[in-house]
C-alpha cells in the first residue's frame, strides 16, 4: 500500500504472513506455557517441579518476544520526503538521509539474498549478504528476491520490500530531485529499546551472571528438598536468626529471599545506567555477590538440618 499527501509518501508492505508467523509462534509458545503450568501446579516441591516451572518462564518469555516480533512486522513501513526514507520498525526508525543515497537498485532472482537475525517466511530483520551487492540491512517481508530494493548509501545498504518495487524506485528518485539539506542518517529509539543497557556487555553479563546463580540456587535446593525431614534448623544472618525446629518449607526463604534482593538490584541498576554507569556496575556487582552469599547460606543451612 503506497499513500502520497503534503509532500510524504508512506509505503506499507505487505505483512500478513510474517506478522501470522510470529503471532502463531507466540499463541503456541503462551499454550505450552500454561499447559506446563496446569500440569505442575500440583506437583511436590521437586527438581522435576523446578524444570517444569523453568520450562514455563522460559516459554512465557518466548512468547513475549515473538509477539514483539510479530508487532515489529505488523508495524514496519517505509516514509518518504524530500529529507529522506525512514524505515520505521517496532520502536525503531531508521532514517536514510535523501542526499546520501547513491543508488537504488531493484532485486533480481541471482543476487540470493541471506539473512542473519529474525527471519522466517514474509518476514526478515538483520544483517545480511547480496550476492553482486555485499551486506545489507534487511528490513524486508519479501518472499522472494525480485520484491526487494536495495537502498545504497556510502555507509550502508538497506534492503526493503515495497509491494510495487519499480514504483518506489520512482518515487525516490522524485524526492532525490526535490531533495534539501538534512539531518544525517541515524537511528532514532524510544526510551524502551534506547535503554543503555543494551549496548552495555559489561552490565549485561553481570545481570545475566546473577540470574543465572539465582535459578540455580533454586534449582539446587528444589532437588534436595525432598531428602530434608519434615522438621529442620536454620540458622543464618541473611534470613534471621531462626532457632528449633521448623517446617523444612522454610528453607524455601533463602532462594525467595535471594530472588527479592536480585530483582530490587536489577531495577535500581537499570535506573542508574541512564547517568551513573558506575553505579550501575555497583549494584550488579552487589546482585551477583549476594547470590553467592544466599548459595552459602543454603549450604550452610542444609549442613545443619
Amino acid at each position: 500500500m503506497l499513500l502520497k499527501g503534503q509532500g510524504v509518501t508512506i509505503e506499507r508492505p505487505s505483512r500478513t504472513a510474517g506478522t501470522a508467523v510470529g503471532a502463531g509462534a507466540a499463541g503456541l509458545a503462551l499454550l505450552l506455557s500454561l499447559a506446563l503450568v496446569l500440569k505442575a501446579i500440583d506437583w511436590p516441591v521437586s527438581f522435576p517441579g523446578f524444570l517444569a516451572w523453568t520450562g514455563a518462564v522460559a516459554l512465557l518469555v518466548l512468547a513475549g518476544l515473538f509477539a514483539f516480533w510479530a508487532y515489529g512486522c505488523y508495524s514496519l513501513r517505509y516514509v518518504m520526503d524530500r529529507g529522506g526514507i525512514t524505515v520505521n520498525w517496532g520502536l525503531m526508525k531508521h532514517f536514510i538521509a535523501i542526499d546520501e543515497v547513491q543508488k537504488l537498485i531493484p532485486g533480481r532472482g541471482e543476487q540470493r539474498p541471506q539473512v542473519q537475525g529474525l527471519s522466517w517466511y514474509g518476514y526478515h530483520v538483520g544483517r545480511g549478504r547480496v550476492e553482486g551487492i555485499g551486506d545489507a540491512l534487511f528490513f524486508s517481508t519479501h518472499t522472494s528476491p525480485e520484491e526487494l530494493v536495495y537502498v545504497m548509501t556510502s555507509g550502508a545498504t538497506y534492503a526493503l520490500s515495497p509491494r510495487d518495487p519499480v514504483r518506489f524506485i520512482a518515487e525516490a528518485q522524485r524526492f532525490q530531485q526535490a531533495g534539501k539539506p538534512s539531518a544525517k542518517s541515524g537511528v532514532e529509539r524510544d526510551f524502551l529499546s534506547g535503554h543503555p543497557v543494551f549496548a552495555d556487555h559489561v552490565a549485561q553479563i553481570l545481570t545475566l551472571a546473577a540470574v543465572a546463580l539465582n535459578v540455580a540456587l533454586w534449582g539446587f535446593l528444589m532437588a534436595v528438598y525432598p531428602q530434608l525431614d519434615n522438621e529442620i534448623t536454620i540458622e543464618f544472618p541473611p534470613i534471621g536468626d531462626i532457632t528449633g525446629f521448623q517446617s523444612r518449607a522454610e528453607i524455601l526463604n533463602i532462594p525467595a529471599t535471594a530472588t527479592a534482593m536480585l530483582a530490587t538490584n536489577l531495577l535500581a541498576g537499570l535506573a542508574f545506567e541512564w547517568k551513573e554507569r558506575a553505579a550501575t556496575y555497583l549494584l550488579l556487582s552487589g546482585a551477583v555477590f549476594f547470590q553467592a552469599v544466599f548459595w552459602i547460606a543454603a549450604i550452610v543451612a542444609l549442613v545443619i538440618a
